[in-house]
């Protein structure tokens, strides 16, 4: 069996094929980008002074009459945002499918896909975000490291309500990790809330001693030996720490069905290159998004999930 790769060693594996096989295949696309450049001043100036052109400026703002106008005006200052957003994330998508397999190469048993996730009913059933009816994924990452299977899910997840309206409940990225010490009861951690209701009859909120973890996180469990066996003082204080190092807005964990389940709810767009303002080829985007992978692939040192130990 072929030694495991440290972490220093998918480190300079990257270095390497970086400069030697991903930047070659990046300078074609630099007149690309600046193309999308011009394209996105263009538009934006365009929508803008058409916002300008039917802004009641002598009316009164509030008046029903000019509320249709006002909507438009408004809209046209938000619109390059729009604009900027969609030919980024089409740029992204189609270099990603070109430089993806590379740079999983680097990492241990590491594949890399977009679009659906065959196995995203695993979140809605362990309530490890709130239920929702759709989803729309960027990034999918599937692999294992030190015998640990893991996938690591970015996207979106929405609720619909009625007909015509639609709310992103959860956005960030999902980790889902095989746990190697048993358990067969069902135990969530969400973020604390003043009334700590159970989002599901089988699952009854537990309390824990440890007063700083009570203000952060809310247990809910249908063991609740099990629940304060696995969610130690040490793996309090690890959740602590991935909450400061991902940034997160906030941090949700299931135990379930074989599964460590964290969800990072972020509004940085976690995985992300090609910034359209700055040369294809800015090695600095590219080194982050390295690093954020390998961060979320150390949680299985993180969390000891390769030991049959307790947490």
């Amino acid at each position: 069996m072929p030694q495991e790769k440290t972490y220093s060693q998918m480190q300079t594996s990257f270095t390497a094929q970086f400069y030697n096989y991903i930047v070659p295949k990046l300078k074609k696309y630099e007149y690309e980008r600046f193309i999308r450049i011009l394209i996105i001043i263009g538009l934006s100036v365009l929508v803008i002074i058409i916002g300008i052109s039917i802004l009641p400026i002598n009316q009164s703002l509030t008046c029903n009459k000019y509320s249709r106008e006002l909507g438009l005006a408004i809209a046209s200052f938000i619109a390059p945002f729009y604009i900027y957003s969609f030919f980024k994330k089409s740029f992204e998508r189609g270099i990603k499918k070109k430089i993806m397999p590379i740079i999983c190469n680097c990492f241990p048993n590491l594949e890399w896909t977009t679009g659906a996730y065959n196995a995203n009913f695993i979140f809605k059933n362990s309530y490890l975000i709130d239920n929702y009816d759709s989803t729309s994924f960027d990034d999918i990452f599937k692999g294992q490291f030190k015998n640990v299977n893991f996938d690591i899910v970015k996207g979106e997840f929405i609720k619909n309500y009625f007909t015509r309206f639609e709310t992103i409940v959860f956005k960030g990225v999902i980790v889902k990790l095989d746990f190697n010490k048993k358990f067969i009861g069902h135990t969530v951690i969400r973020p604390n809330s003043m009334l700590p209701l159970s989002f599901s009859d089988d699952l009854q909120y537990t309390k824990f001693e440890d007063a700083e973890f009570e203000k952060q996180f809310g247990v809910f469990t249908d063991d609740e030996i099990e629940a304060h066996d696995l969610i130690t003082s040490s793996f309090m204080k690890q959740l602590d720490e991935i909450k400061v190092t991902f940034k997160v807005d906030y941090i949700s964990c299931a135990f379930y069905e074989k599964h460590l389940l964290i969800a990072l709810s972020t509004s940085k767009d976690l995985f992300s290159i090609c910034s359209l303002f700055k040369k294809i080829d800015d090695p600095k985007q590219f080194f982050t998004m390295f690093e954020e992978i390998l961060s979320i692939i150390k949680l299985i040192d993180h969390f000891k999930l390769n030991q049959k130990i307790g947490l």
